[in-house]
């Protein structure tokens, strides 16, 4: 009789092994999944943020459009990959070749109202200077995505940051602003 229980309890333990190994291998393709395609979702300008892109060009002859079209946006303390989108469209008779950079908006005393050095705050900034060849009446194919790694110590506080776009010979084009604002984690 001992045999017949011993053989039941083992049965049942390799049944609860197997399923346990089988939910732990699904959660573990389930969290690579939503990773994996979070990173894609950061990394790359999403057809809604191109669409709205592109319709804030036909409505008029801008130059730079900026997405959010408030020109505002949140970013929580300790995140990575949030951020803005532009585009630039050459409005001019040729080719041209555009030099963008971005920065926080010299007009706006940082060190004061934020109490953080402007070249700190711009260290966030993924990418921050680039170029950009466009055709004569070309606007670009893919916005530019502007992400920020925001530290666990950056204030609470909004900032203005400048895209600037400038004439390969260093002369104006185009510029607008970006307001941050830094919320708590």
């Amino acid at each position: 009789m001992t045999k017949k229980g011993a053989m039941e309890l083992s049965v049942g333990t390799i049944v609860v092994l197997v399923l346990a190994m089988s939910m732990l291998i699904l959660g573990l393709v389930l969290i690579r999944t939503i990773f994996s395609s979070a990173t894609g979702a950061i990394t790359e300008v999403d057809k809604g943020v191109k669409d709205a892109i592109s319709k804030a060009f036909a409505d008029s002859d801008k130059k730079l459009v900026m997405y959010p079209t408030a020109r505002k946006i949140e970013i929580k303390q300790r995140t990575q990959g949030d951020g803005f989108a532009f585009s630039v469209r050459n409005l001019e008779n040729e080719d041209q070749t555009f030099k963008y950079s971005i920065y926080v908006d010299k007009e706006f005393n940082i060190i004061t109202k934020c109490k953080i050095k402007a070249s700190d705050a711009e260290g966030w900034i993924d990418v921050n200077t680039g170029s950009i060849i466009l055709g004569r009446g070309a606007t670009m194919e893919n916005p530019r995505l502007v992400t920020f790694n925001m530290p666990e110590n950056a204030p609470l506080c909004t900032i203005p940051f400048v895209v600037d776009i400038k004439y390969a010979d260093g002369s104006t084009y185009a510029a607008d602003q970006m307001l941050l604002t830094i919320k708590p984690k």
